[in-house]
């Protein structure tokens, strides 16, 4: 019985109606590994929202690529399970390889047609002073980065 429970769990998790799309296997893989860490730490519980996985193309190519976003995850057992004071795990997955960062905020936007994923980070990214630090990332073959 707890089998087949765990596997329609793990059926719910994963099925287009909780990300909209069907996801890679690089990003059902993430989600996979988030619930088994969840579910490890004191048999907790792991719910993903609707926005777990996001679309957006950064290579040009007119095929999205994923944002598989750990903040929108929960663990029943754990309110910190994939971040911190220096941000929230955030994985892009860019032909089946899972880039991963760490980002208290994040957003997409087009710069005369190149998608830039803006992430804010923690203040020590750019400096010994508090305060707002922000780091952009555009694909070149790899995430090429400016702080």
């Amino acid at each position: 019985m707890k089998s087949l429970l765990t596997i329609s769990l793990i059926f719910l998790c994963l099925s287009p109606l909780a990300f909209g799309a069907d996801p890679s296997p690089a990003a059902s893989e993430i989600v996979q590994n988030a619930k088994e860490e969840c579910a490890r730490f004191e048999n907790g519980e792991f719910h993903a929202t609707e926005q777990a996985i996001s679309h957006h193309d950064f290579t040009g190519d007119g095929q999205p690529e994923e944002i598989v976003d750990a903040s929108q995850f929960s663990c029943s057992t754990s309110a910190s399970m994939w971040g911190g004071s220096g941000g929230t795990f955030l994985w892009v997955v860019v032909e089946g390889k899972p880039y991963e960062f760490l980002a208290n905020r994040w957003k997409t936007i087009d710069f005369d047609g190149q998608s830039v994923l803006i992430l804010a980070v923690h203040s020590s990214e750019c400096s010994d002073t508090i305060g707002p630090c922000f780091r952009a990332l555009v694909w070149r073959d790899g995430f090429r980065t400016t702080r």
